[in-house]
């Protein structure tokens, strides 16, 4: 099939959208963003990508550490509201309920399944973007979607945690269902050979 050159675009998929949360002017503030990633598992590693110009990233600055929590769809309206809009102009801290994290200066979104506390390792800027790579110091999830067995952690299913993604086609979406089981798919090649 022949392909069409379409220009620089970055059609990385999908994008999950989170709320990165610091403390600025003594009340916790929340950015919606959509860059944001895993940069590793061991150790626990995050990219976290906002502009310069946001009111969160002093925050971030100035605790040398972020929360990044993660919505639910049904959070949608609240998150996208939140995007379009500039704590300098609003309070949004009195739109939700937050708590502080085990470190200074981190505020935790409690309507999130998922709070990450990450601490700042590297901070630079790029073209008008502060990106914070940050190593997750704590991790918080609802009980509702964690069990323990066999000593370990087990987190729910990625459609019970229902998170917002976006894409470049200016939608949100919901994740669909599962295809397969990482490390497992392959085998099904050698298998046939």
């Amino acid at each position: 099939m022949a392909k069409r050159k379409i220009g620089p675009n970055p059609y990385v998929y999908p994008i999950p959208i989170v709320l990165i949360g610091a403390m600025v002017d003594g009340r916790a503030n929340y950015a919606t963003v959509g860059e944001c990633g895993l940069l590793g598992i061991r150790p626990p590693l995050v990219i976290a990508s906002v502009a310069t110009e946001h009111f969160t990233t002093p925050g971030i600055e100035a605790a040398g550490a972020f929360s990044i929590n993660v919505p639910t769809t049904e959070m949608l309206a609240l998150v996208d509201h939140f995007g379009s809009v500039s704590g300098r102009d609003v309070d949004k801290s009195a739109l939700v309920e937050s708590e502080p994290g085990t470190l200074p200066g981190v505020p935790l979104l409690i309507a999130c399944p998922v709070n990450l506390e990450c601490r700042v390792v590297e901070d630079l800027t790029v073209e008008g973007h502060r990106i914070f790579l940050a190593r997750v110091v704590e991790t918080h999830v609802d009980e509702a979607y964690v069990s323990e067995a066999d000593g370990r952690f087990r987190i729910a299913p990625v459609q019970d945690l229902d998170p917002i993604l976006y894409a470049l086609d200016n939608q949100y979406y919901s994740v669909g269902k599962p295809i397969g089981t990482g490390y497992q798919e392959g085998a099904k090649l050698t298998a046939e050979s």
